[in-house]
């Protein structure tokens, strides 16, 4: 039985890095068409929702049926445990990545604003965050899972610095385009900020299934 557990347990990991893979995609794509404003990119990120969305529940169903199958235990248990709310965590990075390609696509229609600086480097280091969230379940690397926990810092910093500048605009008056837009703008950057935040659950929760220890409210016990 053990045998069989373990083949399903490797067939799930490889089913979650096909649904990471579609995620990381996705967000890399928003990116991108947020930086050209390319409404034909952002409707194709949209419209790949659904493969995100099928993956997830198929990988939700699975890890159901190896608890009632076979009631893992020890390692076993936490991985598959993992697995699951990774698996959820996922699929909202997915649904935060087209929110940016509508919040985009609604700043488009408006009157397009002026990018914050400080808006690229949080975006790239969210990806990042992202890639390295998942080569950290895909290696089991805790070093890996605890410098994604680190960097939520570097995104939380920048997101309000940016923050901070919009509020200075709608404050002054000097914002140089659609208030409306400075809005979506705003609401924007925060989903950059959900996503990181994403991240760092994915890689707290592969801590935990190396590890055993749940470092959620304890960072201290991080490794160096």
């Amino acid at each position: 039985m053990t045998t069989h557990m373990h083949r399903e347990i490797s067939r799930l990991k490889d089913t979650l890095l096909e649904l990471s893979a579609e995620v990381e995609k996705s967000i890399s794509g928003a990116g991108r068409a947020l930086e050209s404003f390319d409404e034909n990119l952002a409707c194709e990120i949209i419209s790949n929702d659904g493969r995100i969305n099928d993956l997830e529940v198929n990988i939700e169903e699975d890890c159901l049926k190896i608890f009632a199958l076979y009631q893992p235990v020890a390692h076993d248990l936490r991985t598959v445990v993992a697995i699951l709310k990774i698996n959820n965590d996922l699929e909202r990075m997915g649904d935060l990545a087209v929110n940016i390609c509508r919040y985009m696509m609604k700043i488009k229609e408006q009157g397009v604003v002026p990018v914050s600086p400080n808006f690229k480097p949080m975006f790239e280091a969210c990806l990042k965050m992202v890639r390295k969230c998942l080569d950290a379940f895909m290696r089991e690397d805790i070093t890996l899972a605890a410098e994604v926990c680190e960097m939520d810092n570097i995104v939380d910093e920048l997101n309000v610095k940016i923050i901070t500048e919009i509020q200075e605009e709608l404050r002054t008056g000097s914002s140089s385009g659609p208030i409306n837009s400075t809005l979506f703008m705003l609401s924007l950057c925060r989903t950059v900020e959900r996503i990181a935040d994403y991240a760092t659950n994915i890689a707290e929760d592969v801590y935990y299934m190396v590890s055993g220890k749940i470092i959620r409210h304890n960072a201290d016990i991080l490794v160096k």
